[in-house]
């Protein structure tokens, strides 16, 4: 393997292109053309081919300018305005969000999901964490470590006494869970830490354990409000897990997450080998205790504030955590859950009474019925 730079591919926007992107969405050419000046800042970028180009060959390396709509892959483009784009992972490194929206943008096609600024922060829990917090929601104290560095910290370090929970930072499905992520000191959670950064070089954070149940938030917009499209559901805690129910490990959940429905019934991922056991779910709204009613009525308009911050749409999920009192605590959302799983199987069933593919044809044309907002844009 070379070290040595042989090619370049310089992208750029040009200012006629940005205007007109801008008036798809419907902006005036007055406007388009007033916000095109900061959007294309690499308008006179051609003035300085030559020179770009002769100072790369002089080190040996060859140049290509492409102008962004180039870069679109073939054959969308004579179809953009009648198509929408869905892509629930691109399965780099951890991400478990979507480029494709960024080139439906470019492309000026309609996408599905979340916001392009969701569809980036993707997993990342710190990240969730902060914005979470600026919402008004309740997020527990967190240190983000590197291996055993700490390289930002959220809330009251104070707080980071007693039993502690360590977790990777980007990496779902409880994956780096294991019955150690349960620290007792500060000690043996940057052991833990330490493991997560030599097992998969991702970062970790640091939280309190804090006592109570898993909830689980689905959404799917089909139409009507936010509250009514919510689903709430707890996790029930199995003594049959690693822990035994006091919170869900990798090996827990390495089979679960391929269940389609509480029955047990399994998809492709796990499909080998026996369950650890099979989840039960309670709906909230249906229970009736006074906790229950306590945690729904705080949780929906929490979620909805960050929604709305955030900018997922269409479909997404988030996981609280409530205590003895059904006072929720936020842990983090997802921009593409998985629709295939027994969570959210159960909540297309429960709250809107549609199969997956029902459900999908009515939202995406709701989705769809929203390319040309300017707040796309």
């Amino acid at each position: 393997m070379s070290d040595r730079l042989k090619k370049v591919v310089i992208v750029y926007e040009s200012q006629a292109s940005a205007e007109a992107r801008l008036a798809r969405y419907g902006y005036s050419p007055q406007l388009a053309a007033e916000i095109a000046v900061y959007l294309a800042q690499s308008a006179d970028l051609p003035d300085y081919f030559s020179e770009i180009r002769e100072e790369l060959a002089a080190v040996g390396a060859s140049v290509e300018f492409i102008e962004i709509e180039e870069v679109l892959p073939p054959g969308v483009a004579p179809q953009a305005d009648q198509a929408l784009f869905w892509c629930q992972t691109d399965g780099i490194r951890f991400y478990r969000g979507s480029s494709l929206p960024f080139l439906a943008r470019l492309s000026g096609a309609a996408w599905y999901g979340s916001s392009l600024l969701a569809q980036a922060l993707c997993q990342n829990k710190f990240e969730c964490l902060t914005l979470a917090e600026a919402a008004g929601l309740t997020a527990p104290p967190s240190l983000l470590l590197e291996d055993r560095e700490v390289v930002a910290s959220l809330g009251r370090s104070a707080a980071l006494d007693g039993s502690l929970f360590v977790k990777p930072n980007t990496l779902g499905a409880k994956i780096g869970i294991f019955a150690h992520s349960r620290a007792s000191t500060m000690a043996e959670a940057l052991d833990a830490a330490s493991r997560i950064w030599d097992r998969y070089r991702d970062r970790a954070v640091v939280q309190p354990f804090i006592e109570g149940d898993d909830v689980r938030v689905s959404y799917m917009d089909l139409g009507g409000a936010f509250a009514a499209q919510i689903g709430l559901a707890q996790l029930v805690k199995n003594p049959d897990s690693e822990t035994g129910g006091a919170f869900m490990t990798m090996r827990d959940n390495d089979t679960l997450s391929g269940a389609k429905d509480l029955s047990g019934a399994r998809g492709g991922f796990g499909l080998s080998r026996a369950a650890a056991f099979t989840p039960d779910m309670i709906d909230l709204r249906q229970t009736g205790d006074e906790r229950s009613r306590r945690a729904v009525e705080a949780i929906i308009p929490q979620a909805e504030r960050l929604a709305r911050l955030v900018g997922l749409a269409d479909y997404f999920s988030m996981d609280f955590r409530i205590d003895a009192k059904g006072e929720p605590t936020f842990f983090e959302f997802e921009v593409c859950p998985a629709v295939t799983i027994y969570d959210f199987q159960t909540y297309l069933r429960s709250v809107h009474g549609l199969s997956l593919g029902a459900a999908l044809a009515r939202s995406m044309q709701l989705a769809y019925s929203r390319r040309r907002s300017a707040r796309e844009a």
